[in-house]
């Protein structure tokens, strides 16, 4: 019966004993030990972690880590070099003499409860650029922690749940910086931060921020500024941050989350930059002081007013002009005018035509568009102008019927020539390029082993493009086309012609 007793009890030693939990170490130049679990024996990645598992002391037997520690970014193991990516769970977790740990870029995972009750930490604690997931509690009572450099560009999640956060009891951490170049704030980052007295400034490059991710930060004064580029604030991504005064809001949200300024009973200004209402809740402004006042653009004011739940939130106010200008200029003053500019609201759709005078041919707008007239919607400030080109470059004349003698856009057209200042010339001059009068058939004809055609256009003389092709068909239709001047635009891949061809539709 003693022996069956001494082994049970044999057995519960076993199981309750705290177990090796490092395949190495390695003794740095302080002259403390770092411990290394192999996690990716082909790509040779380690991670840092403590000497034992199980137990309350996971350094039972070693010397814990004092002072300050440098993790270096790669270690060696038997002739190996492995890089360390991980600062496993529970790695630090009690070592309270611990005050100063860097990290190495090359780590991409913090475990959970990694620095847990680390009191002796002390200052600033940086997340690094590639790291992906901290753990929960990963830091929780490091309560001299007084700044957090969140670095990490693409980090998906931090902690996880409200009772679990990265730095709960971290009763000093009154700053935190992001740093530029991160995307998106995760769920639950920096979650009940009492002592965090300063507004956090956001990178231009955020998209996001998650759901909790400053709530409960309850110190948090003056005015937060959310980038033009975030898109999304999260479920309770401000949840009752009672010091917050002022919030202004980018122009590129499109939601904002139920409850992400709930019971911030010390707003008294929220400032929207979106000229398009984001998707919101109704809880999403909710509770605030009744003094509190919402602005959005004068010119989006009544989709505002329109939009779900936007009115109820806080009496509404408008800021800035109530229309957009819309202006349109020719390149050359001289080569005609630009109808449809003027003052519009938001959403209003504006119809720009270029009219070109004589002499001149529409030749596309500045921003590549060659549509005339196009249509823009009226969104912002906007100016247009209007290429043009002189439509005596290269031309091309074909017989007038019916005419002796006419002219036409400053040209002194008779028979088969075209006299343009003091120059004539001939349409036998260009080979390449003629036209049919009977069919009213404008063909063209380049040697494929000298001249390729990449794209062949053809304008009214107002600029309104009425074909454009690549060029292989050969030839294009004009017999339905009413009598007048039009300009044949042909691109190859050496040149690009500009034709003027007058056309009378009348047969003979």
């Amino acid at each position: 019966m003693n022996r069956r007793i001494a082994i049970v009890c044999a057995l519960l030693l076993v199981v309750v004993l705290p177990v090796r939990a490092y395949d190495f170490r390695v003794r740095l130049n302080s002259g403390d030990s770092l411990f290394f679990s192999i996690v990716d024996a082909a790509n040779r990645k380690v991670a840092v972690v403590a000497p034992k598992e199980g137990g309350t002391n996971r350094y039972q037997g070693h010397q814990q880590p004092t002072g300050a520690i440098i993790i270096p970014s790669e270690v060696e193991h038997n002739g190996l070099k492995y890089r360390v990516t991980a600062i496993g769970e529970r790695a630090f977790a009690g070592c309270t003499r611990l005050q100063l740990v860097t990290m190495p870029e090359t780590v991409e995972e913090i475990g959970a409860y990694a620095f847990y009750g680390c009191t002796g930490l002390k200052g600033r604690v940086t997340i690094g650029v590639n790291v992906k997931s901290v753990g929960a509690s990963a830091f929780y009572g490091c309560t001299f922690v007084t700044e957090v450099n969140f670095r990490a560009r693409e980090c998906e999640t931090m902690g996880g749940s409200m009772s679990m956060t990265v730095f709960g009891n971290c009763r000093n951490l009154r700053k935190v910086l992001v740093d530029e170049g991160v995307r998106r704030i995760p769920d639950y980052a920096f979650c009940g931060l009492d002592a965090l007295s300063d507004s956090v400034d956001l990178p231009e490059t955020l998209l996001s921020i998650g759901d909790y991710a400053f709530a409960y930060c309850s110190g948090m004064v003056d005015n937060l500024v959310i980038p033009d580029g975030v898109e999304t604030i999260g479920e309770c991504a401000y949840h009752q941050c009672h010091a917050l005064k002022s919030v202004t809001i980018g122009r590129s949200v499109k939601s904002i989350g139920g409850r992400a300024f709930y019971h911030c009973i010390g707003m008294k200004r929220v400032r929207v930059r979106s000229l398009t209402p984001a998707e919101i809740t109704l809880t999403t402004f909710a509770e605030l002081p009744k003094t509190a006042k919402i602005w959005v653009p004068c010119v989006s004011r009544k989709l505002y007013e329109s939009a779900p739940y936007w009115k109820k939130a806080a009496a509404m106010e408008s800021y800035g002009g109530c229309t957009f200008s819309i202006r349109g200029m020719m390149s050359d003053s001289a080569a005609g005018m630009v109808l449809g500019g003027g003052d519009y609201g938001y959403g209003d759709s504006v119809s720009l035509m270029a009219v070109c005078a004589a002499g001149y041919g529409f030749d596309g707008w500045s921003d590549g568009n060659r549509e005339n007239p196009r249509r823009v919607l009226s969104t912002m400030d906007m100016e247009f102008t209007a290429l043009t080109q002189p439509s005596g470059i290269v031309t091309i004349v074909d017989t007038i019927y019916q005419v002796d003698t006419v002219y036409a856009e400053g040209y002194k057209v008779i028979h088969d020539t075209v006299d343009f200042v003091e120059h004539s010339q001939s349409i036998n001059e260009l080979e390449e390029v003629t036209f049919d009068s009977e069919k009213k058939r404008l063909k063209w004809n380049f040697p494929k082993q000298k001249e390729r055609v990449v794209n062949v256009s053809l304008y009214t003389q107002t600029g309104s493009c009425i074909y454009s092709g690549d060029g292989r068909k050969g030839s294009v239709n004009m017999k339905r086309l009413p009598s007048g001047s039009y300009l044949v635009r042909i691109e190859t891949d050496k040149r690009v012609l500009r034709l003027r061809l007058f056309m009378n539709a009348a047969r003979d």
